[in-house]
C-alpha cells in the first residue's frame, strides 16, 4: 500500500479565516448520528469564505454546462437533426456517453490519486476536463448526424464528468467534517441554478445550435479557470504505487460486506438516479406533447418553472444540507427527499395545465435538492480509511449515477415503446423506483463498523 499522504489528512490553508456560518438547528425525531470521525479530518482548519465561493461558482459554470444539455439543450439539437426518429436517437445519445463514462471514470479518479505534478494532483484533470467538454459541445452545436452528435456529447460528457469528480474528490481532500453539509448544501443550491442559467440562454440560441451548447462550455472554462488559478491543491510529495492493471481494475469495485455503509448510499443514489434518468430523458417531450410543440415556448415553460422551483431546490439545499450538520444527521433527510421526489413525478406524469407542471416541478427541485445536498455530504461521510484513494472511492459512488444515466434512457425508452408513446408510465415507474431508493437508506443506522469508514452513521445490527 502507498506510503501515507500527509496532504490527504491536512487541508491547505483558508483563504480567510472566515468561516461559513452554521444554519438555524431545528427539533425533530431525526435520530441523532455520533460525532466520531475518521482520524485527522476534524483537525482540519476550516475552509474560508473567499475560496468557497470562487469552488462554487466554478461548479455552477460546471452545472451550466454539464446538465442543460441532459435537461433541454440534447433534446432539442436531436429533434432538429431527426424529428421522425427523436424518441429512440435521444435514448441513444443520453445512454452512450453514459456507458463510456462508467468505464473512463473510475480511471481518471485512480491516476489522479497517483498524479505527481507539481500543479496538483486534481487540478491538471479538472482543467482538461473543462477543456474536453468544450471541445465536444462544439462538435454537438455543429453535428451534421445523430452519429456525429453522440460522438461530440461523448467526449463532452467524458470531459465535465472528470471534472465533476475532481472537484467533489478536491473537497474531500480538504473540508473538515463539520463543513460537508454547508458546502455541500451551497453545492447542491448552485446545481439547480445552473441548469435554469443554461436553459434560459439555450432557449434563446434554438436557432443557433453552435451557440446553443458552445456558450455554456465556454462560461464553464472561464469560471472554472479562474478556481484552477487559486486551487489549494498541493502536489503529493510520497511517490504513489505503480499504475497497473489491478490498480485501475480497483477503480470499479469495492467490497460491501467491509463497507456497508458505502454499499448501502450507492444502491440508494443508483435507484434516485434511475428515477432521475427517467424524467430528464423526456421531459422535454412530455411538455410537447402535453402542452405546446413550439421549442420556444417549451424553453419559456421548462425555465418558468425553473425559476419558481429555484426557490424549493434553493431552500432544500441549503438548509438541508446546515440541518444535517447541525443535528448530527443524514438518513432522514434522505428518505424525506426520495418519497417527496416520487411525489413530484406523479404530479408531473398526470399534468394537464402549465399550473400543474410549475407545482410539479417546485416539488421535484425541492426534494432534488434536499437529496443532492445530503447525498453530497453523506458521500464525504463514508469515504473508506484508505490511503491516497479518495479519488478512487469517488468514482465508484459516481457510478451509482453514471449507470443509471446510461441504463436510464435505454429502459425509459423501451417502456415508452410498450406503452405505444405515452410518457406517463416513464413517470409512474420513475415515482416507485425513487421509494425503492428511499427504503435504500432505512438499513442505515447507529451501530458497529466504527473504525472501517468516516461515515458517522452506521449499519445496525
Amino acid at each position: 500500500m502507498p506510503a501515507p499522504d500527509e496532504h490527504a489528512r491536512n487541508a491547505p490553508p483558508a483563504l480567510t479565516d472566515i468561516p461559513l456560518g452554521p444554519g438555524s438547528a431545528l427539533e425533530t425525531g431525526a435520530e441523532l448520528i455520533g460525532a466520531a470521525v475518521a482520524p485527522g479530518t476534524e483537525d482540519r482548519p476550516r475552509v474560508g469564505r473567499g475560496y468557497i465561493t470562487a469552488l462554487i461558482v466554478a461548479f455552477m459554470g460546471l452545472y451550466v454546462a454539464f446538465i442543460t444539455p441532459i435537461g433541454y439543450s440534447l433534446a432539442i439539437r436531436v429533434a432538429q437533426i431527426d424529428p421522425a426518429g427523436k424518441n429512440a436517437a435521444i435514448a441513444l445519445a443520453i445512454a452512450i456517453p453514459g456507458i463510456i463514462v462508467i468505464f473512463t471514470s473510475p480511471i481518471a479518479g485512480v491516476l489522479s490519486d497517483r498524479t505527481m505534478s507539481k500543479f496538483g494532483r486534481r487540478r491538471p484533470w479538472f482543467l482538461a476536463g473543462l477543456l474536453l467538454g468544450l471541445a465536444g459541445s462544439l462538435v454537438v452545436g455543429l453535428a451534421p448526424s445523430v452519429a456525429v452528435l453522440i460522438a461530440g456529447w461523448s467526449l463532452a460528457y467524458i470531459g465535465y464528468s472528470i471534472a465533476a469528480a475532481m472537484i467533489l474528490t478536491h473537497l474531500s481532500d480538504l473540508l473538515p467534517e463539520g463543513q460537508r453539509g454547508k458546502v455541500a448544501g451551497l453545492s447542491g443550491a448552485v446545481t439547480q441554478i445552473g441548469p435554469i442559467i443554461g436553459i434560459v440562454f439555450a432557449g434563446a440560441f434554438v436557432k443557433v445550435p453552435v451557440a446553443m451548447f458552445g456558450g455554456p462550455a465556454v462560461l464553464a472554462l472561464i469560471l472554472g479557470a479562474v478556481f484552477v488559478a487559486i486551487m489549494r491543491d498541493e502536489p503529493i510529495t510520497v511517490r504513489p504505487g505503480k499504475v497497473d492493471v489491478r490498480s485501475l481494475a480497483n477503480g470499479f469495485y469495492f467490497n460491501p460486506r467491509k463497507f456497508p455503509n458505502l454499499g448501502w448510499v450507492w444502491i440508494s443514489r443508483a435507484l434516485i438516479f434511475l428515477a432521475l434518468s427517467f424524467s430528464t430523458t423526456y421531459g422535454i417531450y412530455l411538455v410537447s406533447q402535453r402542452l405546446t410543440s413550439d421549442p420556444t415556448k417549451v424553453a419559456a415553460i421548462v425555465a418558468t418553472a425553473g425559476f419558481i422551483g429555484l426557490v424549493t431546490a434553493i431552500l432544500g439545499a441549503v438548509l438541508s444540507g446546515f440541518l444535517s450538520d447541525r443535528l448530527h444527521s443524514r438518513k432522514p433527510f434522505l428518505i424525506g427527499s426520495a418519497v417527496v421526489l416520487a411525489g413530484g413525478l406523479l404530479l408531473i406524469a398526470f399534468m394537464d395545465s402549465q399550473l400543474q407542471y410549475i407545482i410539479g416541478s417546485a416539488v421535484l427541485t425541492f426534494a432534488v435538492g434536499v437529496y443532492g445536498a445530503v447525498d453530497q455530504a453523506i458521500q464525504l461521510d463514508v469515504l473508506p480509511q484508505e490511503e491516497n484513494q479518495n479519488g478512487r472511492f469517488i468514482t465508484i459512488i459516481g457510478l451509482a449515477s453514471q449507470i443509471p444515466q446510461a441504463a436510464g434512457p435505454l429502459v425509459a425508452g423501451g417502456i415508452i415503446a410498450l406503452a405505444s408513446g405515452e410518457y406517463t408510465v416513464v413517470y409512474i415507474i420513475g415515482a416507485i423506483v425513487a421509494v425503492l431508493g428511499a427504503g435504500a437508506i432505512v438499513p442505515i443506522s447507529i451501530g458497529r463498523r466504527r473504525a472501517e469508514s468516516t461515515t458517522s452513521i452506521r449499519v445496525a445490527n
